[in-house]
């Protein structure tokens, strides 16, 4: 998990924003919205240390799934990943399940999306893990990273942070650099990070407060732009 700053107490399973009005942008219909599996749509209960499923996620999956494509990655092996999946109840939320993405580095979105005729400018990875879940070979998915420092947050604020996005840009890309022209620099975020480099880094407070950073890795050709809530 990345921390930043000091953790806080309480959990961000039942804090959520305000429903927005539903806003549909030039992505809808070419995005993708892709799920890691374990620690995010199955995140560890901090408290009881079992798994779960993401708190939110029968209402807000299906509600998500009206504007993007929904499909999970992992490394997991694809066929145990879908039964682990139905027994959560979450299977039917998404198109299709890619297993076993081993790379040293982050997941081959940019493969899964041309293989699925998606826009990688249009999608957004969605995991709890730095290096596991950044875009290993394409610089043009933004990465909203969840459940960071032990708190467990409801899909409704990757929902309506989705929402957010949609009205500031009509790609995910241009959407982040709008939105960092109105945050607070946050240059206490900057500097070494799990063997790259943040380089940028913001404090966006928009219904409720996230980090936006650029960060860049040896092992990458270009910048990631991530999104930490």
């Amino acid at each position: 998990m990345i921390c930043f700053g000091q953790a806080r107490r309480s959990m961000k399973a039942s804090i959520m924003p305000e429903t927005e009005e539903r806003y549909i942008s030039p992505c809808s219909g070419s995005g993708v919205l892709l799920w890691d599996m374990a620690g995010t749509l199955i995140p560890f209960d901090p408290v009881t240390g079992r798994a779960a499923a993401l708190p939110g996620g029968e209402e807000f999956l299906p509600e998500m799934g009206k504007d993007f494509r929904l499909v999970v990655t992992t490394g997991d092996e694809t066929r145990s990943a879908r039964n682990l999946l139905s027994g959560f109840g979450l299977l039917s939320n998404f198109e299709d399940v890619f297993g076993g993405l081993y790379t040293p580095l982050g997941k081959p979105y940019g493969r899964i999306l041309r293989s699925i005729n998606g826009k990688p400018q249009c999608s957004l990875a969605i995991g709890d893990r730095l290096r596991a879940d950044l875009p290993a070979d394409t610089d043009e998915v933004v990465t909203i990273l969840i459940n960071q420092n032990s708190e467990i947050i409801n899909a409704g604020m990757v929902s309506f942070l989705i929402s957010v996005l949609k009205k500031n840009g009509d790609s995910f890309p241009e959407a982040f650099h709008s939105l960092t022209k109105n945050a607070d620099p946050a240059p206490e975020l900057m500097g070494e990070l799990q063997g790259g480099h943040v380089l940028s880094a913001w404090n966006c407070h928009t219904g409720f407060s996230f980090q936006m950073l650029k960060y860049q890795h040896p092992l990458l050709d270009g910048e990631r732009l991530l999104i930490v809530i």
